[in-house]
């Protein structure tokens, strides 16, 4: 098949030196992440299996400008002066793919608990997908609200979406899905790493190519760098796989040497072993067995005490504190049987027969499961104040399906980088 390969001059916005520490320093104000792969990734989509991608000739032929693609990152940065720490306001939201942009603007721009913040995090962000009409979305949210913006590609999308979000008729044009850093301080250093995904989601409803990472950036204030970590771990894996997941993140910013950490995001800590529907019902029935039914419910609000515990202690062993830094009274996603969408969603993934008992027992909760799956965590930063705001709206209808969080927080001067005994730092895989 002979299809129109890209351009191999076409600019690239991957570092090209190495440095000494993990990640770069972006030698311009700004890069744009693109490419001309477009009939390309319209071909790798028929390709039902991973054997038969790798074999392919025009795969083979563009593999390096997709693991360039797949690499990348995207920024524009202004003059900045750094900030004091006296008060920094850090915001985390999950926004769905950037669905509602106009409702996530002015929320992140008019809501008191959000508006004014220093830094904000955002996951799952599109740059030209049809189903968010082809918008750039980290671009747009910045530009809008006056904010730099960092930008790390996980992955080229081969669909137009899951399942539910292929109500629309516009083809994508770069197909990028990824991460965000948004923030009015110096942004002096961009790394990111990659984090090893329970299953290939080449073969997944939504087809993809690429794997999740976690954007690491450092911002300047005035008595020393701080590290901001934007995170999304996978939902469908075991609570034990997020755990490696959050390791491998860890090693990667001891390896940056810097002491002040904070770090925010989707860590799907939905206490449930999704990575198949045997692995569910054992997960379900071990819970029903231990903790009774109204138990099991309440521990996806504090996934910490039993199921997550992995995650959680990689933090802990790292000296990333989430006490103070989250608002424990709310949850940051519901998982509502009464959402015709996520009943499609519940019928495709979960046994009939566990279907029905979820039906039957959670008529007494309104059919309504809250769960504790965004966080906040930090080190060497001493949390002020902490908020989850509940399902904000745009037209009557949520701007996401996760609430986003705020955390307040001082800075502590940098005592000098120091691991916990018996820790040593690793460069990332």
């Amino acid at each position: 098949m002979k299809l129109p390969l890209p351009n191999r001059k076409a600019r690239s916005a991957t570092p090209t030196f190495h440095a000494p520490r993990p990640g770069f320093a972006p030698e311009a104000s700004q890069a744009e992440l693109t490419h001309e792969l477009g009939s390309v990734l319209e071909h790798l989509a028929t390709i039902r299996r991973r054997r038969k991608l790798r074999r392919d000739p025009v795969y083979r032929e563009v593999r390096s400008e997709i693991d360039r693609v797949l690499g990348g990152f995207e920024w524009r940065l202004s003059d900045r002066e750094p900030g004091d720490g006296q008060r920094l306001r850090a915001v985390a939201w999950n926004v769905e793919r950037g669905k509602r942009l106009s409702g996530i603007i002015s929320t992140l721009g008019e809501h008191p608990e959000l508006k004014d913040a220093d830094i904000v995090m955002l996951n799952e962000v599109d740059i030209g997908m049809g189903r968010t009409g082809n918008v750039n979305v980290p671009r747009a949210v910045a530009e809008a609200l006056g904010y730099d913006y960092v930008y790390a590609n996980q992955e080229l999308v081969l669909s137009p979406g899951d399942a539910f979000e292929r109500n629309h008729a516009e083809p994508n044009t770069l197909a990028l899905h990824g991460l965000a850093l948004l923030t009015r301080l110096p942004i002096t250093r961009i790394s990111a790493v990659g984090i090893p995904e329970f299953r290939d989601k080449f073969h997944a409803t939504e087809k993809r190519l690429g794997t999740k990472r976690a954007l690491v950036c450092e911002v300047a204030l005035s008595d020393g760098p701080l590290t901001v970590v934007v995170s999304h771990l996978d939902p469908f894996a075991s609570p034990r796989h997020r755990g490696r997941q959050m390791r491998r993140i860890i090693n990667h910013v001891d390896a940056l040497g810097n002491s002040r950490v904070l770090l925010g995001g989707d860590l799907n800590t939905n206490t449930w072993d999704l990575g198949s529907k045997v692995g569910l019902f054992a997960n379900l029935a071990h819970k029903l067995t231990r903790f009774g039914f109204d138990g099991t419910i309440r521990q996806g609000m504090s996934p910490e005490r039993v199921f997550e515990r992995s995650v959680f202690a990689a933090m802990r062993r790292a000296g990333l504190e989430v006490d103070g830094f989250n608002d424990r009274s709310r949850g940051t996603i519901y998982y509502d049987m009464n959402d015709p969408e996520l009943r499609s969603w519940t019928e495709i993934y979960v046994p009939k027969p566990v279907q029905n008992y979820l039906d039957r027992n959670l008529v007494r909760w309104g059919g309504v499961i809250p769960l504790k799956v965004d966080w906040m965590a930090g080190r060497e930063l001493k949390a002020l104040s902490a908020a989850v705001v509940e399902r904000p709206q745009e037209g009557r209808l949520p701007i996401s399906d996760h609430n986003p969080l705020r955390v307040d927080v001082s800075t502590t001067t940098p005592r000098g980088f120091e691991l916990p005994p018996g820790r040593v730092p690793r460069p990332p895989v």
